[in-house]
């Protein structure tokens, strides 16, 4: 496995500060003195690490923390405010908001909610994987950590969270939570939230002549319609009067700036659901074909096994 052991240790000293304590190799608990909740932390082959944290602060308790490590973070606000004073500057992040985080050489204060349950989830991203993501998709300019962060210790890039990420979010809690995880599919999950994040940073827009940005704006609209309403999509024809886009540049720009047709997106959001629902639901089959919106069990089964190497029924066997 592939580690950065500069990131883990900052991560474990993090975690193992007062006033929490480790319990086993993934959980990390509040002391009963000062509220209740948990950290939850796994660390991927590559050196990504995934926590999520579920605590409920009695009182005001801020905590001191200081790092000369370069760090790259994904953070998402799922529930509660915290603000944290970086190096002399004031910064939160508003639920429902996800931010890629970039720091050097930090002091910080963090300040946590009292008296309310404060969710939070982040990805901690090895430089050497971020680099080299960014050199990927960084065409025009090969920007890499020290570019983007520059002379100051602590910058953050604020995005709004759409459903795909949510879900996937949603997905890595549930994981984390989960004894029987699979560690190859949050790798795989954890590591689509990074690309994700990061063709919004680089502003990456893979579309042919003639699309403009408010055209952009209706196909992500248009994303976020059909993975809503995977149960019961609309037509295209319907698809394409809900975003305001002919049939043409609605099927032609989906496929640029996403890389499938609309309703390939919309198979791989039904089975990536459905995959989740038979890992950590406990449903069956059956359940969860018809949950994610598939009537004939067999099609349903045949394309689960043809996009994951497995069939259904086999998934909890296997994972």
């Amino acid at each position: 496995m592939y580690t950065d052991d500069a990131l883990a240790s900052v991560y474990q000293h993090y975690l193992t500060m007062e006033p929490y304590s480790q319990e086993d190799p993934h959980t990390y608990q509040l002391s009963a003195k000062v509220g209740s909740g948990q950290i939850k932390r796994v660390t991927t082959y590559s050196g990504i690490e995934i926590l999520c944290s579920q605590v409920e602060y009695q009182q005001p308790y801020p905590t001191y923390f200081a790092s000369e490590t370069p760090i790259v973070e994904l953070q998402f606000a799922l529930s509660g405010e915290r603000h944290v004073d970086i190096s002399g500057e004031d910064y939160s992040l508003s639920i429902g908001q996800g931010a890629l985080i970039f720091m050097h050489n930090f002091e910080a204060w963090f300040h946590p909610p009292a008296k309310e349950l404060y969710t939070s989830f982040s990805l901690g991203i090895p430089i050497p994987l971020f680099n080299y993501a960014a050199a990927q998709l960084s065409t025009m300019n090969s920007l890499q950590f020290k570019q983007i962060l520059g002379d100051r210790v602590f910058k953050p890039i604020v995005f709004q969270l759409d459903s795909r990420i949510q879900w996937m979010i949603d997905s890595l809690i549930a994981a984390l939570n989960n004894n029987d995880r699979s560690c190859l599919l949050m790798e795989a999950t954890a590591l689509e939230i990074l690309n994700r994040f990061m063709i919004q940073l680089f502003d990456i827009s893979p579309l042919p002549a003639g699309f403009s940005r408010e055209d952009i704006r209706r196909l992500y609209l248009a994303r976020e319609i059909m993975e809503a309403s995977m149960v019961d999509p609309p037509s295209l024809l319907c698809l394409s009067k809900q975003v305001g886009l002919n049939d043409f540049k609605l099927k032609k720009g989906f496929k640029a700036l996403f890389g499938s047709t609309v309703f390939e997106h919309l198979r791989q959001v039904r089975l990536n659901q459905a995959m989740k629902l038979l890992l950590h639901q406990g449903n069956n089959v059956t359940e969860a074909a018809v949950t994610v919106g598939y009537n004939n069990i067999s099609a349903f089964s045949q394309q689960f096994h043809r996009t994951f190497g497995v069939k259904p029924s086999e998934v909890k066997k296997i994972y």
